[in-house]
């Protein structure tokens, strides 16, 4: 199969090679945050707006298309896009690969970045996808702020000091960059540390405190003027992480994560410029219970992650009407999980088992993408194929399967294949309309194939891996329509998406391993899945000082006749805001409608709709070479007590939170 797959690569590129081509240009705008600029598929600067209520990574990315967050506390939210997370939609940290080192999924990518030090946003559909990414229905990646050669002014400060009443929080972030002709770093620090939150009425959630830490060093060395190496380094620690939604908290977790890249304008073969990409990354997480009152007994819960990975990625190979880019990647991830339980008899023994078994997953890949312009029309086709190893090497991990009646002596091997395509046509008046399809599979994530008796403290079951799982497979098609004119953008999207052998848990005779829990439930491949939904986003600029803009998700998805759990209802938000020389003042609403269409049996409930209200006033100030800022925000002017389906365990979202922030830079 791995033989065909290949060939079949190699037959896809021939063909493209053997046209003529002309490079495809496809404008794309950036659309600037408070500390961060965002690449969406939309071409529309005003689509996300600069807010200081947006204060943390993940609120930032909940402005793009299709995007909600899991939320089990205010930290280390998980990204949902259009209802699916970890393992269907892939992240990506500046081009490299991160796997979480928790279970629970308490450290999903995105919580270890901080919002001061995001550069860019790239958000991709399943059927728009580059052959960088491998994310069966999506991809997110995060580029991190780098230096830039200024021999004018080489030295660049800056500072920013936040507070936030609703957790009596503090978030305190600096920069430091300098440049000269052949080399420009970059140091960038942050701190945040809050005690538990409120929700709407004064409510106190306890178990919701969290401390974190962040430094990012990049740097780039000039070569030649086409040549450039560059370094890009992250350190987080995060401690004292509480998750009022589980069972247990975090005492720590600590990430190492780097990468060199040698990027070129030269020539390699036929692409006219190319990178490429060494790097690495550590990851220790560390659950406590320590600080729960009502804990039946207690548990030591670590676990690692380490990935390694190196890819060459080629550019701008020009062939007529067409532009071609392709890359070839290598990764390698280690995870392992262990649980020990100590008995409250302390004449009884202790309890040991590895949750996750020391999981090794060695892959490739090759991809290649085409760009083809002609007449008022594009086409974008993409093709990517994956081919996965993985196995267990911890023998007391492979005795736990073996008992369970699964052979584990031969390794699982698995060969994906991504292929999409879109068509979009440019009409009159500023107009145009796309339609794409693609197919895809993804191998079994770690949870899925290894993982014993993981409890999902949302449905109250204990979850069993499957080491004979087949791949998912999935089939997509979107259509979508833009109109844009110097006063207004509109954008509608459109999108179905078939699931096949989906990996869903099911119910069990197995007894259950953790207290209190309801029964087991085992990963299987069942038959079908289907989601579908709509994007509306648009903007209306009134004249220079005001603008209106408002977006809409809505996404359902059902297994036959069954809800499928965490599925977010229809949802939107609408902002007018208003600029006059160094004044700034904004008014938005955040709406959802209630979700009833929901599934109990998987931890779902009933949860009713909301609209709330947030206010935001700013000036800034330029005094020589030294610009200021000073900004307050209050969300949830109302203080109204709600909370967002996707809340697990039903935990409600913040109350009132004003935001006061102190910006300078130099």
């Amino acid at each position: 199969m791995l033989r065909n797959s290949t060939l079949l690569f190699f037959l896809v590129a021939g063909t493209l090679m053997g046209q003529q081509y002309e490079a495809d240009t496809v404008e794309i705008d950036m659309m600037i945050l408070e500390d961060a600029v965002v690449i969406d598929n939309w071409t529309n600067e005003h689509s996300i707006q600069s807010s200081i209520n947006e204060n943390t990574l993940e609120l930032q990315l909940k402005k793009l298309d299709g995007i909600s967050l899991i939320s089990r506390g205010t930290f280390g939210q998980e990204i949902s896009y259009r209802g699916q997370t970890d393992g269907r939609v892939q992240v990506k940290l500046g081009g490299m690969r991160i796997y979480s080192a928790c279970t629970d999924r308490m450290d999903p990518s995105t919580s270890y970045i901080v919002a001061n030090n995001l550069k860019t946003a790239e958000l991709a559909s399943a059927c728009k996808t580059s052959c960088e990414n491998n994310g069966i229905a999506g991809s997110v990646n995060l580029e991190m702020k780098g230096p830039t050669f200024d021999t004018k002014q080489p030295w660049h400060i800056g500072l920013v000091q936040e507070y936030m009443s609703n957790t009596n929080g503090t978030n305190t972030a600096f920069f430091v960059e300098n440049s000269s002709s052949k080399i420009a770093w970059r140091l960038n620090g942050a701190y945040t540390q809050n005690a538990n939150y409120k929700a709407g009425g004064g409510v106190v959630v306890n178990h919701s405190q969290n401390q974190k830490q962040n430094w990012a060093f990049n740097s780039v060395y000039r070569l030649k003027n086409s040549q450039f190496i560059k370094l890009d380094f992250i350190y987080d620690l995060a401690q004292d992480v509480g998750y009022p939604a589980l069972p247990m908290d975090v005492s720590q977790a600590r990430a190492v994560i780097g990468g060199i890249t040698y990027s070129s304008a030269n020539d390699l073969g036929p692409f006219s410029r190319f990178e490429v990409k060494v790097y690495h990354n550590d990851i220790y997480h560390e659950m406590d219970d320590t600080q729960r009152d009502d804990t039946y007994m207690h548990m030591d819960m670590p676990g690692w992650s380490r990935t390694s990975g190196v890819v060459l990625n080629g550019y701008d190979w020009k062939k007529g009407k067409h532009a071609v880019e392709a890359t070839a990647e290598y990764y390698t991830n280690f995870r392992s999980a262990e649980m020990t339980m100590y008995p409250n008899n302390d004449t009884e023994p202790l309890m040991f088992m590895y949750t996750w078994p020391d999981a090794r997953l060695n892959a490739v890949a090759l991809g290649i993408s085409d760009h083809w312009k002609f007449e008022k029309s594009h086409i974008n086709t993409t093709l990517r194929v994956d081919a996965e190893h993985s196995m267990i090497k911890e023998s007391f991990g492979i005795k736990q399967w073996e008992g369970m009646g699964y052979d584990m002596s031969s390794p699982r091997k698995f060969v994906s294949t991504q292929l999409s395509t879109s068509f979009t046509r440019m009409m009159k008046k500023k107009q145009s309309a796309s339609i794409a399809a693609s197919f895809g599979q993804r191998a079994p994530t770690t949870s899925e194939l290894y993982g014993f008796y993981l409890f999902n403290s949302a449905d109250g079951y204990d979850y069993l891996g499957n080491p004979d799982l087949e791949a998912e497979k999935l089939l997509s098609l979107e259509l979508s329509y833009d109109k844009k004119d110097t006063k207004y953008a509109l954008r509608a999207t459109v999108f179905v998406q078939q699931y096949f052998d989906y990996i869903f848990g099911l119910n069990t005779n197995y007894d259950a391993m953790t207290w209190g829990a309801k029964g087991v439930r085992e990963y299987h491949n069942v038959p079908n899945a289907i989601y579908y939904g709509a994007e509306l986003n648009g903007h209306y600029t009134m004249n220079e000082h005001w603008l209106v803009s408002a977006k809409a998700n809505y996404v359902r998805a059902t297994e036959g006749s069954m809800n499928l759990p965490l599925i977010p209802p229809l949802q939107g938000q609408a902002r007018i805001g208003y600029m006059l020389k160094k004044f700034n003042a904004g008014v938005q609403t955040r709406m959802a409608a209630e979700q009833n269409k929901y599934n109990a049996d998987y931890g779902d409930q009933y949860t009713p709709g909301y609209a709330l209200i947030d206010l935001s006033v700013g000036v800034k100030q330029q005094l020589k070479k030294v610009a200021m800022s000073l900004d307050v925000a209050c969300n949830n002017v109302f203080d109204t007590y709600y909370r967002d389906h996707l809340n697990w365990g039903g935990i409600p979202s913040l109350g009132r939170n004003i935001i006061l922030s102190l910006k300078v830079e130099y």
